[in-house]
């Protein structure tokens, strides 16, 4: 699964990390085989390494999957594909598409640079792609653009995940039923409910918690089952 979408700050990053650490656990909680590397690994091809730094910071015993960070180095991660000891494959990409501005209708808009080069080859052996958009306007004609000029043309299935909802700000979900509609209208699969933004999910990164870990709470129960449902979707998809 390759986590994508052209707009930075759509919250790329922590939707690998925490749907790997929800898959994960289930992973391990139903695998008898310790010595076995773990089912679920978690990539990611940004040069700055921005899923590395934030796994690094995890406690190992509380980490169930396993990472690797590319560096939009080539030839890792179809390597990886292929071990037969590994499951689940969910890979970050940067914050930022490098696109071609001139690119035509109909033509791979990629740009020309290591890292494009390493998003191609994890196209290429993608079974899925998800795609995370706000409930702010600002994240939707891009989601457009990565569905219809990236996926499509390659023949990926993708499903939309609305992340970043703020229940306390749009308590009547006005504005979540306009970003459910606009996605419904182009007939793009989602997640049915929304990932809620949390306090507590713009610390994890700098404290180096995942969902699973969060201290035990009303917010961190709906926190988890919100990365839950996206991993339970991802299943059902596949």
């Amino acid at each position: 699964m390759v986590v994508i979408q052209q707009k930075g700050g759509a919250g790329k990053s922590t939707i690998t990390v925490n749907t790997a650490a929800c898959a994960g656990r289930s992973a391990v909680l139903s695998n008898a085989d310790e010595s076995a590397g773990a089912p679920i690994v978690a990539a990611g091809i940004d040069v700055q390494g921005t899923l590395e730094k934030w796994c690094a910071g995890v406690r190992e015993e509380a980490l169930p999957f396993d990472y690797v960070v590319t560096k939009s180095k080539l030839g890792i991660l179809p390597g990886i594909v292929e071990d037969p000891e590994r499951r689940r494959i969910i890979v970050d990409t940067p914050g930022f598409l490098d696109v071609d501005p001139d690119a035509e209708w109909g033509a791979d808009p990629l740009g020309d640079s290591r890292t494009a080069d390493a998003l191609r080859e994890v196209l290429e052996v993608a079974d899925l792609a998800i795609v995370p958009i706000t409930p702010s306007k600002i994240t939707w004609d891009e989601c457009e653009f990565t569905i219809e000029r990236v996926l499509k043309p390659r023949g990926i299935p993708f499903l939309v995940v609305i992340n970043m909802h703020d229940p306390g700000k749009d308590k009547h979900e006005k504005q979540l039923n306009k970003v459910k509609a606009w996605i419904d209208e182009r007939n793009y699969p989602r997640v049915a409910d929304p990932i809620r933004r949390y306090t507590i999910h713009e610390h994890a990164y700098e404290n180096g918690t995942l969902v699973t870990e969060y201290k035990m709470s009303g917010t961190a129960l709906n926190a988890r089952e919100d990365f839950m449902r996206v991993a339970l979707t991802m299943e059902q998809m596949l």
